[in-house]
């Protein structure tokens, strides 16, 4: 069985010089944008700079191993919850999704063991069998999870324009945000547990997963991670390349196109109208709607003909997220032979925001995922091989001397850095997997200035801008994030992706389902909307 893991088509093939939308960059959040619009009717075209599509859900081989380089789980994928409901919508059910398991994560923390089984009250009683002195904390911890469900909807709704828009913000944060839900994570959880090994059981997920300090992220983001995964997690059948893959023919349907290879230079405007754009060989393309899924920072500080425009002087106070070294590993024999998980592995000293407060080490703790075992097709087509990949978090000055070297001609300092952190994360898998050791035939280290390269985000990070409470405000002022919402201060252009919401998979869909809504006539946002319902209503067959 063969499954193509590049997705999109090289410029080189014809790009048109005028559709009724563009978009700047291929991630989750641009090509749902694209679809939403695209299944309206609208003739979009994606231009994306890498040479496959995807973003970090793309995938790619290197001497007869495949791996993903973002997507390792998703949650809210059950029959008709959030995920699935828009999965089906943009794809017409063609992306299908395999289980997990009954545990996800399976959290070592300074060598002691913790698993987050499906479902809360699952989950709520086997941590309170482990630590039965603080039942009264882990059930006020849990009803305060339930009582933040809602928040991230009030706040996307609070991103919208328009009087309806606006009021309907105004009643859902009213009633769904509580104060609490704005406060640090790990301000909120230390009032309630005094076991420091508890705490760590629950703030760990949401610094390796979120890329911060529990200190700073607001507790809504836990409670998002405790939702997103509470009735389990998937993996896209087919690998993280069948996302992008799926969602190529409702845009080709309408007459348009993802273009790979295509680098945007700049964002034309006239006047205060985005009018177009121009990629790096001098093509113009115009369009009445432009929207940007490269991130606010590479939108405002590099694509805009006028960096000062709309207020982009606002990012100087915003922090980065932090970059990452991910190590990817192919291994000589099938997954089940060696003994490798389906959940993903969470490893720390035991302190997880030791590295993201400044007192760690110069890596945060670990995040292990094994997509080979996930993917039910993935013995069909690699027998007798595994894959595997190993992330870590680093801080932003520790390739900072290399910047401006070329992809394929870094200098000796940094394939050194390279081979300690290399040897370091090595070491780590096989502590943590023994029956590694030996198998590992393959590796590779993609650093921040890999993923600036690839993935065009400034700095290397992740998720873009810091989603910290100084981000979304404390429920009473207004966050430094509040002004990059989905329709931009210059007519025509929108934002769409991770930086118009929250991070990861979820925030990047969401902001890129915001961004179509902004960028519909009123008719268009009705049939978008009642397309999604009949999605939830009506899902496909199980698969």
């Amino acid at each position: 069985m063969t499954r193509r893991v590049l997705v999109g088509r090289p410029a080189a093939d014809g790009v048109a010089g005028e559709y009724d939308a563009v978009v700047v960059g291929s991630g989750a959040g641009g090509l749902t944008t694209a679809v939403c619009l695209a299944r309206q009717g609208r003739r979009v075209a994606v231009f994306e700079q890498h040479y496959t599509a995807g973003g970090y859900t793309h995938a790619y081989r290197r001497r007869g191993w495949e791996w993903d380089v973002g997507i390792h789980y998703v949650g809210q994928v059950g029959r008709r919850e959030p995920v699935r409901v828009l999965s089906d919508y943009l794809t017409g059910g063609a992306l299908r999704w395999a289980p997990v398991g009954e545990v996800s994560d399976e959290y070592r923390l300074a060598g002691e063991v913790h698993r987050a089984p499906v479902g809360f009250a699952a989950h709520r009683a086997e941590l309170i069998a482990r630590f039965p002195a603080e039942r009264v904390g882990i059930e006020k911890l849990f009803d305060l999870v339930g009582r933040c469900r809602a928040v991230l909807p009030a706040l996307a709704s609070g991103r919208l324009s328009g009087p309806v828009a606006r009021q309907l913000a105004r009643l859902l944060r009213a009633a769904a945000v509580p104060d609490v839900a704005m406060r640090p994570a790990r301000q909120v959880v230390e009032e309630l547990v005094r076991d420091e090994r508890l705490r760590q059981a629950l703030l760990t997920r949401s610094a390796l997963l979120l890329a911060d300090s529990t200190a700073r992220l607001p507790f809504f983001l836990l409670a998002v991670m405790f939702e997103h995964f509470r009735t389990g997690a998937w993996y896209p059948v087919g690998g993280s390349a069948a996302i992008a893959r799926a969602m190529l023919d409702p845009i080709r349907t309408s007459g348009g196109e993802v273009f790979v290879r295509a680098p945007v230079a700049r964002i034309e405007l006239d006047g205060a109208r985005a009018t177009g754009v121009t990629l790096a060989d001098g093509t113009r393309v115009r369009a009445p709607v432009v929207v940007s899924a490269a991130g606010a920072q590479h939108t405002w500080r590099t694509l805009l003909a006028d960096p000062a425009a709309a207020g982009a002087d606002r990012l100087d106070g915003m922090r980065r997220g932090f970059p990452f070294v991910v190590l990817f590993l192919g291994l000589d024999g099938d997954p089940e032979e060696l003994g490798l998980p389906r959940h993903n592995l969470m490893v720390t000293d035991g302190d997880c925001d030791a590295f993201f407060d400044g007192t760690g080490g110069r890596t945060s703790g670990c995040f292990l995922s094994f997509s080979s075992v996930k993917d039910p097709t993935w013995r069909a087509r690699y027998p007798g091989r595994s894959t595997g990949e190993i992330l870590a978090y680093v801080r932003p000055e520790l390739f900072e001397p290399f910047r401006g070297s070329r992809w394929r001609h870094r200098e000796p300092g940094y394939l050194a850095l390279k081979d300690e952190l290399t040897a370091q994360l090595l070491d780590l898998l096989y502590r943590q997997l023994p029956s590694t050791r030996g198998r590992v035939a393959y590796h590779e280290l993609g650093t921040p200035l890999t993923a600036e390269h690839f993935a065009g985000w400034p700095g290397g990070s992740l998720y873009g801008l810091a989603k910290d409470v100084a981000a979304f405000g404390d429920g009473r002022s207004p966050g430094l994030a509040d002004w990059l919402r989905p329709r931009t201060g210059i007519d025509g252009l929108y934002l769409s992706g991770q930086d118009c919401l929250a991070g990861g998979f979820l925030g990047a869909v969401t902001g890129g389902l915001l961004a179509a809504h902004e960028a519909l006539d009123r008719a268009g946002r009705a049939r978008l909307w009642a397309g999604l319902l009949r999605a939830g209503v009506r899902p496909p067959a199980r698969w």
